[in-house]
């Protein structure tokens, strides 16, 4: 079983999440209910940052969006969460640029800030792409894990986030993710800043949804 190591970076922070000012009262769920219980729905405005908590951050400005979808992980010694098939289309900036499927949106950069115990994450030439992170049953809390950089890193076959570190989910095509001890959540959805940059934000002009299935081995 090989394993891929990704370059991390300073774990920038934005504001602490103890600045309420910064976020605004949740909205309704990203999921909606499917037939599929593997199937989650995960809306363009699902706000990865607001994991674990019961607001919306937009330390950036620009709208919090809404809570992301949480799937509840089954317990076990040695956990891998991989995505069969991920599928719909989203929208990053009505009316700037074009749709993009669960792979991201091309040619941008993507430079987010952590926040409010949520790692940022880096990708040097997409943006708008489907992450998840993982959480334990408690609120995450500052200080955030490190940054992990996707840039010339996608081609991984197992990754090994930590608890609160966003990752790159994108198509789900040949990743696999161990999911870290005392993980027994997963929350699916965008990382979104100002063009993509600096503290989270931005989610307000953002349309579309995508579908993930997810699936759990146990050893």
């Amino acid at each position: 079983m090989s394993t891929t190591s990704l370059l991390t970076t300073s774990s920038s922070q934005a504001p602490s999440a103890s600045a309420q000012g910064a976020s605004q009262p949740a909205t309704s769920p990203s999921a909606v209910p499917t037939t599929d219980p593997s199937i989650v729905v995960v809306s363009a405005f699902a706000n990865i940052f607001a994991a674990g908590h019961d607001r919306t951050p937009s330390p950036g400005g620009g709208g919090g969006g809404s809570l992301p979808p949480e799937w509840p992980l089954p317990s076990g010694a040695t956990r891998i969460v991989t995505f069969p098939t991920v599928t719909g289309e989203v929208y990053g900036r009505i009316g700037q640029a074009p749709s993009n499927g669960p792979g991201g949106e091309e040619l941008i950069d993507t430079d987010l800030e952590s926040f409010g115990g949520i790692s940022g994450i880096v990708h040097g030439s997409k943006a708008m792409f489907l992450v998840g992170v993982f959480l334990t049953d408690d609120p995450p809390a500052d200080p955030a894990p490190e940054r992990l950089d996707f840039t010339d890193n996608e081609d991984f076959d197992l990754l090994e986030p930590e608890i609160g570190q966003t990752f790159l989910i994108g198509d789900g095509i040949g990743r696999r993710y161990l999911v870290p001890a005392g993980a027994t959540r997963l929350f699916l959805g965008f990382a979104e800043g100002m063009f993509y940059q600096g503290p989270p934000g931005w989610y307000s002009n953002n349309s579309g949804q995508l579908e993930a299935k997810v699936e759990v081995a146990i050893d």
